[in-house]
């Protein structure tokens, strides 16, 4: 069975964007979920996290579920408070993006040229990092550790053999000014490529 992956990052309590998100990526194919963190916030953050529960096949946790834990049902606090910083299936790595929580895997590693999260994907035998936090939706791409990261600008990229890609899925729930519409992601390890895809709820 071929693997496509669906990401979906930074719900923050959004249930109408995170049925819009889960809705896109069957739509589009996607056979396996991961998300990314942050799940919880203004909004219905119990409800998104039953519905995350009952779809992923990965999931991490985000520094807003560490934030609101006490704002949620026991239940969800739980929940997100047994969640892994970091998860990986076969090529995929995923993590928040927050360096507090997995270091070497946050945002700051993008002003690195992704150094250390080169070295995890190395041990891993990844060939994709997927992270969020930043909310802010854009793939880089890089040949040996030393290497600085070079920014993708389609929308759909080819995983080529020899490189290792860096993808920050952006927000499902929660778009920031100037960074771009809410979407999800989708990794298709058949078709050897990436591909943004945006949401319309907003």
């Amino acid at each position: 069975m071929s693997v496509m992956w669906g990401l979906v990052a930074d719900v923050h309590g959004n249930l109408t964007a995170l049925e819009e998100a889960l809705d896109t990526l069957h739509g589009l194919g996607a056979t396996r979920l991961a998300f990314l963190g942050d799940y919880l916030g203004r909004g219905n953050s119990d409800a998104c996290v039953r519905r995350i529960r009952a779809v992923a096949d990965l999931a991490v946790v985000g520094n807003r579920d560490l934030d609101w834990q006490d704002r949620v049902a026991p239940e969800t606090r739980a929940w997100v408070l047994g969640l892994p910083a970091t998860a990986s299936d076969g090529e995929l790595l995923v993590a928040h993006g927050d360096a507090r929580l997995a270091r070497g895997l946050g945002t700051n590693q993008i002003a690195r040229q992704f150094a250390e999260a080169w070295r995890e994907m190395e041990a891993r035998d990844a060939q994709v990092f997927a992270f969020g936090h930043s909310h802010f939706a854009r793939v880089w791409r890089k040949a040996s550790a030393s290497d600085s990261a070079e920014q993708m600008t389609a929308n759909e990229i080819d995983l080529e053999a020899g490189f290792r890609y860096f993808l920050n899925v952006g927000t499902t729930g929660l778009p920031f000014p100037g960074k771009g519409g809410p979407g999800v992601a989708l990794v298709d390890f058949e078709r050897r490529a990436i591909r943004q895809v945006r949401l319309t709820w907003k």
